[in-house]
């Protein structure tokens, strides 16, 4: 847990960029092929919810493992923190199918006020 220091400012700027969380539950080969087939739950971890042969190709292939986290956890972690959301962005990265659908990925800009 962070702690201030009596009489020092604690304002910052976090700036985050994260995958929309609603991707994670599409089989990613299925997607490559322009395919949307539901298949996981969210949260997403490659690590529990990939089957253990897709995993170990995975790790074979030198891929890192992805996850996901909730846009509560995402969003609602920055507020809980003290932050105060003062931008957002969204944007789709035009080579994946679902992107003709919904944004892929998004982004925040926080500040934390100056604390006395």
């Amino acid at each position: 847990m962070a702690r201030s220091v009596p009489g020092a400012s604690s304002r910052g700027t976090l700036l985050a960029g994260f995958n929309n969380p609603a991707i994670y539950i599409f089989d990613w080969k299925d997607l490559d092929a322009g395919v949307l087939t539901v298949r996981y739950r969210l949260p997403y971890a490659d690590a529990r919810d990939l089957p253990e042969d897709e995993r170990e190709e995975a790790v074979r292939a030198g891929l890192a493992l992805e996850f996901s986290h909730t846009l509560e956890e995402q969003i609602g972690g920055q507020l809980e923190a003290g932050f105060e959301l003062t931008g957002f962005y969204e944007d789709r990265l035009d080579a994946l199918a679902l992107a003709a659908f919904m944004a892929t990925s998004m982004a925040t800009r926080a500040v934390k006020p100056t604390v006395d």
